[in-house]
């Protein structure tokens, strides 16, 4: 347990939450540590008429963003003296694609931040953590 980490982000403030904890536990295991970022390429807007910009032009821009989070996070775990792989998994829905990535890479623990929402607030905006939490098979630590 803790051999490979996978600290997921999606470039927020939110996401980097977890980030002390993923350098704590690699230091104290020795962990590998995989940071991914999953993206939506084909977003669900009603209407494509509706985009502002075209969908190659999304699609570029999203993975373009993707690529900077994961930068960010491998920039500052190098600063920690650690190192990681990243990943950029396609998926609709993020827990879905993390979980993905997680059994391909074969990482043994996740590390995911939450905004700690409850009741109606989770229930409407809806929580990837939370379907982490409920589809892992893995150990989960969910930062607040």
């Amino acid at each position: 347990m803790f051999n490979h980490l996978l600290l997921s982000t999606d470039g927020s403030d939110l996401s980097q939450k977890a980030l002390p904890y993923a350098i704590e536990l690699a230091r104290k295991f020795g962990s590998k540590i995989t940071v991914a970022s999953v993206i939506d390429l084909y977003p669900y807007i009603g209407a494509i008429e509706v985009m502002p910009v075209g969908m190659d032009q999304w699609q570029e821009e999203v993975r373009k963003q993707a690529n900077v989070a994961l930068q960010r996070m491998r920039d500052q775990l190098q600063a920690a003296g650690l190192s990681c792989d990243t990943v950029v998994e396609e998926d609709a829905q993020a827990w879905r694609g993390l979980l993905a990535v997680a059994e391909k890479q074969g990482c043994d623990t996740i590390v995911i931040a939450s905004h700690g929402r409850g009741g109606m607030s989770s229930a409407v905006l809806g929580s990837q953590s939370s379907r982490v939490l409920s589809h892992s098979k893995l150990p989960v630590l969910v930062v607040r």
